[in-house]
């Protein structure tokens, strides 16, 4: 076959597909997986991770009702430290909905909470103290459930 000068051969097949998917805060994501992953190792060892304690007064904190208010300051410190406390926490529970059965309505809900929790997570922190405070105190939500699917704190958590 006879190419003209100005016809472009054509393109050699890649030597290596990257898999699909796209990088987000919390790692790439699988074609299978809707929100992003921690790039963490197997989740036994992200559970030696985790500090329990640390997490629970991350979440006191942001959940805490007391009469002065936060400043952006302070809620920019709980949104880190809530991000950082998820991070830790999302391999364990991907690991829990690994084994449930698929496409169960468990799974399903199990699932949608995940694919909740790191599209929140992967937000940034709104400029308005209202709504910031709104987003530290739902990233406290999402976090103090994680932590319930951790083994220690959920006998049927099985990473």
């Amino acid at each position: 076959m006879q190419t003209t000068p100005d016809a472009t051969p054509p393109a050699a097949p890649p030597a290596a597909c990257e898999p699909l998917g796209r990088t987000g805060p919390f790692g790439r994501t699988g074609p299978e997986e809707t929100g992003p992953q921690a790039p963490l190792a197997d989740p036994p060892e992200a559970a030696a991770l985790v500090d329990a304690a640390a997490v629970q007064r991350t979440i006191g904190r942001a959940l805490a009702h007391g009469s002065a208010p936060l400043r952006h300051g302070e809620l920019v410190e709980l949104e880190a430290l809530l991000r950082d406390h998820i991070r830790l926490l999302l391999p364990i529970a991907r690991a829990r909905a690994a084994v449930l059965r698929p496409s169960t309505a468990q799974w399903l809900r199990y699932r949608a909470r995940l694919d909740w929790i790191t599209n929140q997570a992967g937000r940034e922190l709104d400029g308005g103290l209202h709504s910031a405070r709104q987003q530290v105190r739902s990233l406290a939500h999402d976090c103090r459930w994680l932590l319930r699917q951790t083994p220690e704190w959920n006998r049927k958590a099985t990473p």
